[in-house]
């Protein structure tokens, strides 16, 4: 319907005498005696210009002078960046398009396009009491299983007992409240009876800082796990030397088995300096100073028998003796090709260990060619631990040029150094890794990388460029720089066409026959972890689950969360998530949500709606929404792009009601729906695509098969329409020579019900024939404006018939349909 907006006299005056508001926002007169055609797309600074225009000010509070809702919505108009139900672009676009275009004749039209509120999932106001996050204690397990049991997780027979320690977690639970809840869980169920139990050994990730017992073992380069044995005597004291070491097995779910590790259990004592080792004969294993090796005692001294345990970023554990400050170490001693254990300073071992969970001491930026409007291409990334480098600004790439070099390592005394790191690469679409990225090295490196010498250090970058997924590269040689000096740096390249993002963290080099240990927990049999590794612990248990919980306050119960109707799929992001993302929560849901739901969610259609339930910061969870298109997983919108056409009279800017359907229908059924009439040999015709539309074929298992099916638009209003035109596109292949409008029929009809698409009275619609498909092509052709006059000041519905033979069966495609009025 036409709308025609009389502005109120002070809005009048203030567009009569418009050069104040062109001073404020320097839009000066663009445009005199504008006929038709002139096209305005809004920015996001043009929502601001809207909503600070004095006449729209006057405008707003005039619709409601005493409220000032209107003027309150106004004002909100600016960070929005749409249109809604109150700040409708019909009453609030006219003042602005009039400064803008203060001298265009009367009858001039204006086609501005403009984001509009299309409004959220209604499902989605289920998420207002999602505030809190809770994980299962050492009580909630003894809880569901009893005082006597030693259980820390959960089953299948026990997980409906989750409403139980919801309830006494939060007594006073209201209707609608939603908990995300973290718990252990394993298919397993524990032992019954009276028999013990025995004692296992699984490998963890993270270590109880009570202690506890735990097998020593590390992970040699020949994919062997070497134990921390028994003690082998010097020739001069029986409680000094090197640990022996034999390769020991670690089977499913990265377990020791009984036989193979009790002997070998070292029991980890808290101390007030740290932690105490002791072995199965309750002897101490200590240091002594200027000795590489260990002593053992049944006294625990003073000095040399406390140490510190702490975690590595690739799973392994660094435990260091406080009064050395040496770090237990597997080594290999190649000529008696053997392993022992040994506690060893840094500088024997180890050049470098930079993991870049902070800025690095000991490397530098240095830039040849910054971006434009940008002061940097490499960047540490505090909130996620790393470093990273891209060119990409502002939505477009560009050309730069920037190294992360080291400071000098010392390669005097090297035997074979060795370099490990772990590198991401996203964006890099069609361009070439090494074009983009590279690792070098230099002996002459002063302080110019442009005038150094640098040599390239190749590596396997398969896999990446796609994704923030990291892959660690490892056992780079630099056996050809012993007894020099070097300076390493990693070189990023970006151009015009191709600027990808570069993540880094966990730079190493190192000699090559030292080996950090892994901790395999003691644990009974029928409670050890099925996931591949422990997760790192968030309370008393290995929470390797997380779950979203809602209290239903009819059954007075909490419950699993759905989805009502299957509207969506619900994503829980899990600690598996976080740990791969190297983050307890993910403060920029743009950079890993689509990729994770990609993962999770591999066959989505177009179309298709997840919400994601995640962490935004520590123990604080969001749901947002995200919907499937051919480009992958986005967050939806609150709005729609729309398109209206504004007519200058002398009352005013009339907004007319121009579009009637603007439909992609690219996995989207845009409204329409399919009428089977006859089948034969198919289960259907129509078919909505993400790419190509709607397709329609009879055309299975090679054979042609006789069919009619016809696809009806919904409801098209017509009823105060001035010129309604329609275009479209199509694309038709396999006609094989025979006439279009016997396989392929546009339909108006004025009387259909909505159901019965024989029953109702259907007229050709009068296409262009010289526009239309050839019938041999997938080449899509635009097809109109044609005009739809006829049917003015009614309601209509728009249908194509296909129908098929068992000699030709034809494949349509149908898109970008769009109904408005004729300019």
């Amino acid at each position: 319907m036409k709308k025609i907006l009389l502005l109120s006299t002070v809005a009048l005056a203030s567009l009569a005498s418009c050069s104040d508001y062109e001073d404020q926002f320097n839009l000066p007169s663009q445009l005199t005696d504008v006929k038709n055609g002139t096209s305005l797309v809004l920015g996001g600074s043009d929502y601001s210009a809207i909503a600070n225009l004095s006449a729209n000010k006057e405008l707003a509070l005039s619709l409601d002078p005493e409220g000032k809702t209107y003027a309150d919505a106004l004002a909100k108009l600016g960070d929005q960046k749409y249109f809604d139900n109150m700040i409708t672009a019909e009453q609030f676009l006219p003042a602005y398009i009039a400064n803008k275009f203060p001298q265009v004749d009367m009858g001039s039209r204006i086609r501005v396009t403009y984001n509009s509120y299309c409004g959220m999932s209604q499902y989605l106001s289920d998420f207002a009491n999602l505030k809190s996050e809770y994980t299962l204690t050492k009580s909630d397990y003894k809880s569901v299983w009893g005082e006597a049991s030693t259980a820390k997780y959960l089953t299948p027979a026990t997980i409906s007992k989750m409403n139980d320690v919801l309830s006494a977690a939060y007594p006073k639970a209201a209707a609608g409240d939603m908990a995300v809840v973290n718990y252990a869980y394993s298919e397993f169920e524990p032992s019954a009876g009276g028999a013990e139990i025995p004692n296992v050994y699984q490998k963890v990730t993270s270590f109880d800082a009570e202690g506890g017992n735990y097998v020593i073992a590390a992970l040699a380069s020949d994919g062997n796990y070497y134990s921390f044995d028994k003690l082998k005597p010097s020739k001069n004291n029986a409680n000094e030397g090197y640990m022996s070491s034999n390769p020991i097995a670690v089977g499913e779910n990265n377990v020791i088995s009984t036989d193979d590790g009790e002997s070998l259990v070292v029991t980890i004592e808290k101390s007030e300096a740290g932690y105490k080792l002791k072995n199965k004969n309750g002897q101490y294993i200590g240091m002594k100073e200027n000795y590489d090796g260990f002593k053992i005692d049944l006294a625990a001294s003073d000095n040399g028998t406390d140490w510190t345990i702490t975690s590595n970023a690739d799973g392994t554990f660094s435990i260091k003796n406080t009064f050395t400050s040496k770090t237990v170490k597997l080594n290999y001693y190649e000529k008696g090709n053997s392993y022992s254990y040994g506690s060893y300073a840094d500088t024997k071992h180890t050049y470098m260990n930079e993991p870049m969970d902070k800025e690095s001491t000991r490397f530098t930026m240095k830039d040849v060619l910054l971006p434009e409007g940008s002061t940097y291409v490499w960047k540490h990334d505090a909130e996620r631990k790393y470093y990273k480098a891209s060119s990409f600004v502002g939505g477009k790439n560009y050309a730069s040029e920037s190294w992360l070099v080291s400071d000098e390592i010392d390669f005097t005394k090297a035997n074979k150094p060795v370099m490990n790191f772990d590198v991401a690469m996203n964006y890099l679409n069609e361009g070439k890794f090494t074009d983009h990225f590279a690792l070098k090295v230099s002996d002459d490196y002063v302080d110019d990388v442009t005038t150094a010498k640098w040599t390239d250090l190749a590596f396997d970058n398969s896999g990446l460029g796609t994704s923030w997924t990291f892959k660690n590269i490892s056992g780079l040689d630099l056996s050809a720089y012993k007894g020099k000096k070097i300076h390493i740096a990693f070189q990023y390249k970006g151009t015009d066409t191709c600027a990808p993002t570069v993540e880094l963290k966990n730079v190493k080099i190192k000699e090559p026959n030292y080996w950090d240990v892994c901790l395999f927990k003691e644990t009974p049999e029928n409670e050890i972890s099925t996931a591949s590794l422990s997760r790192a612990s968030r309370a008393a248990g290995d929470a390797n689950t997380t779950g979203l919980y809602v209290y239903d306050g009819t059954a007075k119960a909490w419950k699993a969360y759905s989805v009502k109707d299957d509207a969506a799929e619900v994503v829980v992001l899990q600690p598996e998530d976080y740990a791969q993302v190297g983050a307890e929560f993910i403060a920029k849901p743009i950079l890993y949500l689509p990729t994770i739901l990609q993962n999770k969610l591999p066959f989505a259609n177009a179309g298709q709606k997840a919400v994601v339930i995640y962490n935004k910061a520590k123990e604080t969870p969001a749901a947002v929404e995200y919907t499937y298109s051919k480009e992958g997983w986005a967050a939806s919108k609150e709005y729609k792009t729309q398109t209206s056409v504004f007519l200058l009279t002398e009352n005013g800017y009339e907004a007319q009601a121009n579009t009637y359907l603007n439909e992609t229908l690219l996995g989207d059924e845009g409204g329409f729906k399919a009428f089977d009439i006859a089948l034969t040999g198919v289960s259907y015709v129509w078919k909505n695509d993400a790419t190509y539309g709607w397709k329609g074929s009879a055309f299975a298992s090679k054979t042609n098969y006789a069919a009619e099916s016809w696809l009806v638009s919904s409801a098209i209003n017509l009823t105060e329409a001035m010129d309604p035109v329609i275009t479209f596109q199509e694309a038709l292949n396999f006609l094989g020579g025979n006439k279009l409008e016997d396989f392929i029929q546009f339909k108006v009809s004025t009387d259909f019900d909505g159901e019965d698409v024989l029953g109702a009275t259907w007229e050709d619609l009068e296409l262009n024939a010289d526009q239309r498909s050839t019938g041999d092509s997938w080449s899509f052709v635009t097809v109109g404006p044609c005009s739809l006059a006829s049917y003015i000041g009614h309601n209509i519905h728009l249908a194509i018939r296909y129908k098929s033979t068992d000699v030709c069966a034809p494949t349509y495609e149908f898109k970008n349909i769009i109904i408005t009025e004729k300019e």
